[in-house]
Parts: C-alpha cells; structure tokens; sequence
C-alpha cells in the first residue's frame, strides 16, 4: 500500500515538532543526490536516511549505514528521517544532539543480533519520535534495553514503540528528559528501567505484558530522584522470577525519593500496582489499580514520608501498606483512597494465604478519609507486634469486614487516636486491640478495657 506524501510529510512534521526543531528545512547539501531527495516530502524535515543508502526491507544489517547517516546529520544539526519499512541493526550509537524521525508504526527497526539497538553515551540532549524498536525476542544480559543510555543529560522519547525485548525495553542510566506517549510490549523483564534518573517525566505511555516489573526507577543510594510517572496505563505485569517483591510489580521505586506517581492506570499486577521500597518524600496521588496478586500500594521499609492519596484500588490481598518501623519506615498520610475486596487467599508465588486487610500503617501515620468496603480480615490495621507509634484514624468510613479497625497492644508505651469513623458490618468487633494479630480485648467502642491504655477510641458511629 502506497503512502500519501502529505500524510507522510503531516506525520513527520508533528513528530519533529514535538522536540522542538528549529529548522525544518534540510541543511546544505553536500552532493547532488541530496539536492534531489530534499525535494521528497522526507526531507523537508531533515536528511533523508534513503540517501545514506539505508534500504527497507533489506536482508543486511544497516547498523554502519545508519550509524554514519546520524553522525552526518547531527553535524549538520538536522533531523535524520528514515522512511516507513523495517531496518535490521544492531549497537548504533547515538552522537550527541541526533534527533531521529520516523512514522510511527510504520519505520521498524529490528534486532540484527542480540544486544541493544541504539546506544547513547555522554550525550548533553537527542531525541526519538514515531520508531519501532523490535528485539524480536532474543536473549541478551540482564538490564539492558533495547535502548540503552549512560549519562545523557536531556533524552526525548516520543511517539515510539518497543516490543520483544529479550530483558527490558529502555534502560536509562543517569539519565533526564522524558518519554511520553510510547508503547512497550512484550518484554522478558520490565519496559523501562531507570538507575540514578536526572530527572525523567515519564507520561501517558501504554506498558503491556512484562515478565516481572513495568516501570523501574531505582536509585545505587538513596536520594533524591525527582522523577514524574503521569498518566501511563500498565497491564499484565507477571512475576516470571519469582520472589516476594523484586518482581510482579506496575510501578516500582528502588531509594528514590521525591518521586511523584500520579493518574496511572494499573490491571493485572502479580505483585503490586505501585512498590515504593526506601524512597522518601513520596506521592502516590489518583491511580487507579484493579486485581493484584498482593498489595495494591506499598511504601516499605527505609523510607521517610510518603503521601498517599485519592487512589482507588479493587480486588488485592491487601489495600495498602506503610510498613517496616523496623528498618525506619515511617511518616505517612493515606487519605480519601478507596480500598474494594481486599480478600485474604491463596495468591501465586505464596506457600500460605495472605492480605484480608483494607490498609496497614505502623509509625507516624494518619489514616483520614478513606472508603473501605469487603476487606475479608480487617479494614485498618495500626500497627503490627511492637510496630505501632503514633497513629490516627479518623473520618474513615469501614464496611463489611471482620474487625473493623485493630490496633496493636504490643508496645508498652502507645500513642493512637481513633475517632469520627463509620464502622458497619464488622463481624468481629469494630475497634479491637490485638497482639501479634490475635484479638485480646473485645470491642473498644463499646467499652474501655486498660490493656489499651494509651489508645484513645471516641465518637465513633457503629452499625
């Protein structure tokens, strides 16, 4: 099927837009087969790729023609454009400043032997719109991405796909700048890997069927990330490594702090929909999660404030967690979230049943605001053994669950309000306090008992 020239030129201009090209008119020729191919709706946006001798649908590997097509054009501080077709390469390395057009789902580029495709070092900016990459599924080492960058200070990537990767899609080491509006499909490990991000906006991309994680942002020490993830829709995150976190999650922070997560749409997470693992200054705002085999959000052990808020998620073990006072988790609020069915039961890649909790907190937590329905065990758990310091529940509304809100009585000094809740439908008490998850007293707003000193229970309305 032919392409309209104006379609193509319309597809190619909006692409390089997006990155802000200040000139979209190709440079000084430099032979008179290049005057001839500026007159093509290509390259009237850049340097056609076409006149570097890339071919598609060519048998041959056209990494060293593409390879001297971008060096060219990035000297030239134009656009290289390759036109639709499919182009097998293997380690082409980006040069500093290389913007490289295509028309989305149409220019594909495919694996021509295992290892990245594209290769980014020291780079100060360069830019990807409307291609295909296809690892077509082979094999190569842990972490490395179909895209793979070290140090570049402002990467654009836009209106791109990534599919089959044989471990991740993009690996983004020390790197900043941004990827929006892209697919990744079909990979052996996660879609987006992140080390010691600069800085990345990662927005309204679509994440589909990934062995064990969908977007990694990890840090080597903990700091401050300062990273965006808006607006993407992920779905089908497996587990295939196993383990009892590392893997099966949506969403996964690894010591990054100041990282905001906010509108994403999650199905399908073995794991969880969002894991925020020693990150601190955190905030989980707005997502929506539906069936995972765990917990739909996590903020777990060596972090420092965490917010999270107006999230709705239905159908997990467990609603939500901040957890681990024992490696220093603490200082969070979780507020006006909507908790649905969080039923206790046999989940893959656990020997016993787990979760039956609408959401547990430990440390300096306040749970304000929340709609909890159907959770099997417990609508809000403060505190777990000794785990349990200055905690508040208030203005919640619990339903159709065992205790309504627990609190532990471990510690021998405790400091918790609970108060201004709607508690209906608790079978097994609507504040009760516990010990190591046992029940010891019987319903606290029914009546005070001194095992619970230091817990105050007022002004609760029960059904």
């Amino acid at each position: 099927m032919m392409t309209n020239p104006a379609t193509l030129s319309r597809r190619a201009l909006l692409a390089t837009a997006a990155f802000g090209t200040a000139s979209l008119v190709a440079a000084p020729v430099f032979g008179q087969s290049t005057v001839r191919a500026t007159a093509g709706p290509l390259g009237q946006f850049g340097l056609d790729a076409a006149q570097f001798g890339l071919r598609p649908g060519s048998p041959d590997d056209q990494s060293r023609l593409l390879q001297n097509a971008l060096i060219e054009a990035a000297k030239r501080d134009a656009p290289l454009v390759i036109a639709p077709g499919r182009y097998r390469i293997s380690r082409v390395v980006l040069p500093d400043g290389a913007r490289l057009l295509g028309v989305p789902s149409a220019t594909r580029l495919l694996a021509a032997q295992a290892g990245p495709l594209l290769l980014g070092r020291g780079l100060a900016r360069a830019a990807l719109s409307g291609l295909t990459l296809d690892g077509l599924d082979i094999r190569v080492a842990a972490r490395e991405g179909l895209l793979t960058t070290d140090d570049v200070a402002d990467l654009g990537i836009r209106d791109c796909a990534f599919v089959s990767a044989g471990s991740v899609g993009v690996v983004l080491n020390r790197t900043g700048g941004s990827v929006e509006a892209s697919q990744f499909q079909g990979m052996r490990e996660s879609a987006l890997f992140s080390l010691d991000s600069r800085g990345l906006s990662i927005e309204r991309n679509r994440v589909e069927d990934c062995g064990n994680n969908g977007i990694q942002l990890w840090r080597s020490q903990p700091g401050d990330d300062r990273s965006i993830v808006r607006g993407n829709r992920l779905d089908r995150i497996r587990a295939d490594a196993g383990g009892d976190g590392p893997n099966g999650n949506g969403i996964s922070l690894y010591k990054a702090g100041g990282v905001i997560i906010e509108g994403n749409s999650l199905r399908d997470c073995a794991l969880t929909f969002i894991r925020n693992n020693s990150g601190s200054s955190v905030q989980i705002l707005g997502n929506q999660g539906k069936r995972c085999g765990e917990c739909g959000i996590y903020s777990e052990f060596a972090f420092e404030g965490a917010i999270i808020t107006s999230n709705l998620i239905e159908d997990c073990a467990l609603g939500a967690s901040m957890t681990n006072l024992d490696h220093g988790g603490r200082l969070s609020v979780f507020a006006n979230n909507i908790i649905r069915n969080a039923r206790k039961g046999s989940y893959p890649g656990f020997k016993d049943p787990v979760g039956g909790m609408g959401v547990h907190v430990e440390a300096e937590a306040a749970v304000t605001g929340n709609v909890i329905e159907g959770a099997s065990d417990i609508g809000i758990s403060l505190g777990w053994s000794w785990g349990m310091r200055n905690l508040v529940a208030t203005g919640n509304m619990v339903r159709r669950t065992g205790i309504g809100i627990s609190v532990s009585l471990v510690p021998k000094q405790r400091n918790a309000l609970i108060a201004g809740n709607v508690i209906a439908e608790a079978t097994k008490g609507a504040v009760v306090g516990t010990e190591y998850g046992k029940p010891v007293t019987g319903d606290l707003t029914r009546a005070p008992d001194a095992r619970a000193a230091g817990v105050r229970v007022e002004n609760n309305q029960v059904g």
